[in-house]
């Protein structure tokens, strides 16, 4: 995630790299150091997937590296779920660490699937820690995965009672909710659940660096990419919260050492597949970033990368929040397995113009609906080979201005032709695909060889998408 504002790459030559769990592990012993006996170490999901490491050895170092930590607690995130839920359950086994979840069933009696809260002693307060994984992680690319294994929901009225019970049969100092739904649904179910006084929020990958107070529920997120540790302290008399401090604190390698043994197996775990992740495929001379609201750089590059490898008239790749950011210079295999840290494949289909008009309004209106429990997914859907106007004061169905494929307006009868990876739309009878085929290509595996062809690279966010205000893709 880069901000919008200054020279990002005159502040990243001043600051150097951040990140990096070696020093995600020193600074947690730093804070805890601060407070002995007296912490706590949660985490908000989408952990075990989202680097190129993980591509290669599927989560297992990640696992290895939290329980060096020793982490306490962890929701899973939509991205867990990307597994094969033979292989999940595996890295819940490796885990020294429960793995959290209320709103998660089995589909055969809708029981468990995970523990529904944990009991930590911390210092001489009782914790109750719940979890939350994404109530829509059914509908995400993780489908592919296990998700399909269990059934999600948001099931408010589950966490009330829930709540209660903690109460009556616990009678916890403190009540946690460690969630992945997203910082907007995250702050709805804030309002709407009583007795809850802690909420980390996941998801969205927000850096909040001042919480907010909902129904006296304390709300906030860290961001992404072992960027930041956040870091609250709360102050408890008579089982109430009655002040807290919180810090984004940055992970600065330049300004602490690594922890050792979480070095050593980072170390082993590059070892084997270091000289193919060091490669050199091409150049880059612009700031690639994946997270904008409405269109970044990187969905620029992947998308115009895969309408040219596929012919294609229109490319879609989805607003997935996480993709580490592409420095201008060399390129290495490791970079592109940053950019797309997985190992989708090439799906190619037909839709005509009504049906992408459709899909368009569709999605808008999932991006911008007011009630944050109806975002379903991530921003707004990257795409190549259409240019769209839309007006977000028009009412649902009617906020698409204009369409123009290869500069000519959309026709609705015409068949386009489509690429696409990691979505669902074109199994949906709704969008009206046809031709559907999901071809052996693996998409990041073919993005290597079109960055070896195509370089230097020079992505730029260009006008392929606005709205009244918007110049350039900025709001």
């Amino acid at each position: 995630m880069q901000s919008r504002e200054g020279d990002y790459v005159a502040k990243a030559a001043l600051q150097g790299k951040v990140g990096g769990m070696a020093y995600v592990a020193s600074t947690i012993d730093k804070l805890r150091n601060e407070m002995p006996g007296r912490t706590l170490v949660i985490d908000a999901g989408d952990t075990w997937h989202g680097a190129g490491l993980s591509v290669f050895d599927k989560g297992v170092t990640m696992v290895k590296i939290m329980n060096t930590i020793g982490y306490d607690m962890m929701a899973p995130g939509n991205w867990e779920f990307i597994y094969e839920q033979d292989h999940l359950l595996d890295l819940i086994d490796l885990a020294d660490f429960p793995i959290v979840a209320y709103n998660v069933t089995d589909t055969e009696w809708d029981e468990p699937a995970f523990p529904r809260y944990v009991i930590k002693q911390v210092g001489e307060l009782k914790v109750a820690l719940i979890g939350a994984a994404y109530p829509w992680t059914g509908l995400t690319s993780s489908i592919l995965g296990s998700a399909g294994n269990w059934q999600f929901g948001l099931r408010e009225q589950e966490a009330r009672e829930l709540i209660e019970d903690l109460k009556e049969e616990e009678n916890p100092d403190l009540i946690v909710v460690v969630s992945h739904g997203g910082y907007g649904m995250d702050q709805k179910f804030a309002q709407r659940v009583d007795g809850v006084d802690v909420l980390l929020s996941g998801h969205t990958h927000d850096a909040v660096f001042d919480p907010v107070v909902w129904n006296d529920t304390i709300v906030y997120q860290g961001g992404a990419h072992g960027k930041f540790v956040s870091c609250l302290d709360v102050e408890i008399e008579d089982k109430q919260v009655v002040g807290f401090n919180y810090e984004l604190v940055k992970v600065l390698p330049s300004q602490i050492e690594p922890d050792l043994e979480v070095q050593r197996l980072i170390d082993t775990a590059y070892r084997p597949f270091e000289a193919r992740l060091n490669e050199i495929v091409g150049e880059n001379r612009s700031l690639v970033f994946r997270r904008d609201y409405w269109l970044g750089s990187m969905g620029a590059l992947l998308t115009d990368a895969l309408r040219a490898m596929t012919g294609s008239d229109i490319s879609f790749f989805p607003a997935w929040r996480y993709g580490a950011t592409l420095m201008p210079g060399a390129i290495t295999i490791e970079d592109v397995y940053n950019l797309v840290p997985s190992d989708g494949k090439i799906i190619t289909y037909s839709m005509d113009g009504k049906a992408l008009r459709r899909l368009m309004e569709n999605i808008l209106d999932g991006v911008v609906d007011r009630d944050p429990y109806s975002r379903v997914g991530g921003d707004m859907i990257q795409f190549s080979g259409m240019e769209l106007v839309f007006d977000l004061d028009n009412e649902s169905g009617e906020r698409v201005v204009s369409l123009m494929v290869d500069g000519a307006p959309l026709v609705a009868e015409r068949l386009y032709s489509v690429a696409s990876v990691h979505t669902r739309f074109q199994n949906n009878p709704l969008f009206g695909a046809q031709y559907v085929k999901e071809s052996e290509v693996i998409f990041v595996e073919a993005l290597i060889e079109y960055i070896r062809e195509n370089s230097p690279l020079e992505p730029i966010i260009d006008n392929r998408i606005r709205t009244r205000g918007m110049v350039n893709g900025d709001s």
